[in-house]
């Protein structure tokens, strides 16, 4: 079997952030890593790259969509949890998302996906299958940034959970 805190780290959620791109310039990789640090005392967290599809300039944009959709269902797991980054999805505030870790963490959820989609969005059939929406802003912000954003938001989430002082309410 093994000791409560074996126990308690295998039920440890796990929150993956999927984005479509190329990979994050120096000052982003640098950022990202500072709270990927400082997120492994709350949580398992792991950023992970997809790759643009091949020979994206030559499809529509409703095909690009679709064929990145494909790769993107083709990772997911029936019980992950999917959460996607969309201009039309629910925005919330820090204490918000704070609450819905912690709601994910109550329900048993074993990983969270976050995902940013390619530079025209995401395919009907993304949106369809995910069980939330998240908006972060009804400004535009390039898709390494909001790799940043989200980094940093998911650790100032967990500090307000644990009670720190990073987030100033």
């Amino acid at each position: 079997m093994g000791t409560w805190p074996e126990i308690i780290q295998q039920k440890k959620m796990k929150i993956q952030l999927w984005s479509i791109g190329k990979e994050n310039d120096p000052y982003i990789k640098e950022g990202i890593a500072i709270y990927q640090k400082r997120l492994q005392h709350y949580v398992d967290f792991e950023l992970r790259l997809i790759p643009t599809v091949k020979q994206a300039a030559s499809l529509s944009i409703p095909e690009l969509k679709k064929q990145e959709a494909k790769i993107i269902l083709d990772l997911l797991q029936p019980q992950d949890y999917l959460l996607a980054l969309d201009e039309h999805g629910k925005m919330m505030t820090t204490l918000q998302l704070a609450d819905f870790l912690q709601q994910r963490t109550n329900a048993a959820t074993r990983q969270l996906v976050l995902l940013i989609g390619g530079a025209f969005g995401l395919d009907a059939s993304i949106l369809q299958r995910a069980q939330g929406k998240l908006s972060l802003s009804q400004l535009t912000f390039p898709h390494q940034l909001v790799r940043l954003i989200v980094t940093e938001q998911l650790y100032r989430a967990y500090s307000v959970l644990h009670n720190e002082k990073y987030h100033h309410q």
